[in-house]
């Protein structure tokens, strides 16, 4: 395996984030439930779960939920492939971070910011995950042209 190429990880979707978001609003909902304003607190989380809800059912929010591959290159450099689309260049930003289950990339280019969740789970290899941990807790993807260039 080449420790220095490029890193081929499968990003996840909306639908891939679904269980765990109802799980945290049941227990926004078990919070409130418990505060000193219990029916208060309980119908506001629940309207706004509803309306969050209701606003990705009716496509308001501008989220994609097209099947992405994200090539992240030693150089904070990242490729966006999509069968879909056009392929999307851009460069992580210095603020991403991981943990062993769960990593979450901030890409940027030069109109938009994407904020990217990456799983273990979805991946083909776990190696190609532990190699992005590691770029990651030693910051090694922030030296950017880019970046210098702004920097600079």
């Amino acid at each position: 395996m080449q420790y220095n190429g490029p890193i081929r990880l499968t990003v996840s979707t909306r639908r891939d984030l679904f269980l765990p978001v109802l799980l945290l609003n049941a227990l926004v909902v078990l919070a409130a439930l418990l505060s000193p304003h219990p029916v208060l607190l309980t119908l506001a989380a629940v309207l706004v779960f509803a309306a969050v809800r209701a606003g990705h059912i009716l496509k308001l929010s501008k989220t994609n939920n097209v099947e992405l591959t994200s090539v992240i290159f030693p150089d904070g450099r990242v490729r966006l492939e999509s069968d879909q689309e056009e392929t999307i260049e851009g460069f992580m930003d210095g603020q991403q971070w991981c943990t062993r289950r769960l990593a979450v990339l901030r890409v940027a280019n030069e109109n938009t910011t994407r904020h990217l969740v990456i799983r273990p789970k979805q991946q083909q290899g776990t190696d190609e995950f532990r190699r992005l941990n590691v770029w990651l807790r030693q910051d090694l993807c922030n030296s950017t042209s880019e970046r210098k260039v702004l920097e600079g």
